[in-house]
């Protein structure tokens, strides 16, 4: 069984934590597998530090890094879903700070990127999520690689707003995927 709640109250980390210590045990009696999603260790109140990584990754069997929405729907720019550098500097902090054992840990990846819309001012005017099965690249338009985040990147004039999208395809994925055998994770989701 996963177990995925987002967008906790940073007060409520400890009821939280103490729910799984609770379930856990349960599950395990009955021989379910139990696994958690948490976001990465950074960032803001309700999203990132309502959890108790250290914790949790003791007691469920599996913790699973949602590696992905490094630039969100909430995001005030625009930017990729999940580079790999970003991937990488917050799985070791799961790994250094909140001392996960890594075979616990499994790397969550996006099969989507978002399509950021913004205006002559750079403006966010949309920010729509595409499937990484949809992505469509006007055939004028050349892919920039960026080295750090390990994928391309592209910007195009519509009208009088520039698109911008940072390309989630079986490169950038492989390239998230090294990371388990580097870091010796218990696997990818």
């Amino acid at each position: 069984i996963n177990i995925d709640f987002e967008k906790i109250y940073e007060a409520d980390k400890d009821k939280y934590s103490r729910f799984i210590i609770e379930l856990v045990p349960r599950m395990k009696e009955i021989g379910i597998v139990t696994s958690v999603d948490v976001t990465a260790p950074d960032g803001a109140p309700n999203w990132s530090m309502c959890y108790d990584r250290n914790i949790i990754g003791d007691v469920a069997d599996y913790l699973i890094f949602m590696g992905y929405d490094q630039y969100g729907q909430s995001s005030t720019k625009p930017g990729t879903t999940a580079g790999y550098n970003w991937v990488e500097t917050s799985l070791k902090k799961i790994i250094d700070y909140d001392q996960v054992p890594t075979d616990k840990i499994i790397l969550g990846m996006p099969l989507y990127t978002r399509q950021w819309t913004v205006n002559q001012d750079g403006g966010i005017v949309s920010r729509d999520v595409v499937s990484m099965m949809n992505v469509k690249i006007p055939n004028n338009v050349e892919k920039q690689w960026d080295d750090e985040l390990k994928q391309y990147y592209i910007e195009y004039k519509s009208g009088k707003n520039t698109v911008k999208m940072w390309i989630e395809d079986g490169t950038s994925i492989s390239a998230k995927v090294s990371l388990v055998t580097k870091y010796q994770l218990g696997g990818t989701s």
